[in-house]
């Protein structure tokens, strides 16, 4: 396959799974996110929900005063997805023949798991009230906009950010978008002031 430019469509999803067939299951089932980069339309859209749902997850069953914990877990998945890109994403590239194949879903587990960092999360506490609920489900929606938008308009450098070879590549716009989505989520949020 030649290599995808901007605006191109993205390469067929059974032709991507035939391709990451010859990975291993677990290094497949993480680059696809559990196989979400094989959705047919807003494959990154997709691979962008996991860390938002940890973080609602997070947020409901965490005892107050674990406000700390939401990050955490998104630390965790951010480690994950890092080492993921790192290690198995130059493969990944090969066997589909594209650089940055749609079908690797990881990197937009990076990104949202950093714009989700370092939020002051209003915990379920077991008090009446839905207020937690309103204010993660802002905090989250804020972020996952930010960084969707910011992953597909790529301002400077997460553009010059993709042309890094192999793994690193796929990962590095996706960390840089997180980071700006993560401070643009800060400064507008109405629950972080």
């Amino acid at each position: 396959m030649a290599a995808r430019a901007l605006g191109h469509p993205k390469s067929d999803p059974a032709a991507a799974r035939a391709a990451l067939a010859a990975m291993p299951w677990l290094a497949r089932q993480s680059l696809t996110v559990g196989g979400l980069g094989y959705a047919r339309f807003a494959s990154g859209t997709w691979g962008s929900l996991p860390p938002c749902v940890a973080a609602l997850l997070a947020v409901a069953v965490l005892p107050a005063g674990w406000w700390w914990g939401v990050s955490a877990v998104m630390l965790a998945l951010l480690a994950w997805a890092a080492f993921g890109c790192e290690r198995w994403g130059t493969r990944a590239e090969e066997l589909v023949g594209t650089k940055d194949p749609s079908c690797v879903v990881l990197d937009e587990v990076a990104g949202m798991s950093i714009a989700l960092l370092g939020h002051r999360w209003a915990l379920r506490d077991g008090s009446e009230g839905l207020g937690w609920l309103w204010a993660a489900l802002v905090t989250v929606g804020l972020a996952f906009v930010f960084f969707r938008a910011l992953d597909i308009v790529k301002p400077p450098p997460c553009r010059a950010l993709q042309e890094v070879k192999g793994g690193r590549g796929i990962l590095l716009d996706d960390v840089l978008a997180g980071v700006y989505a993560c401070v643009a989520t800060h400064l507008v949020n109405p629950f972080m002031h």
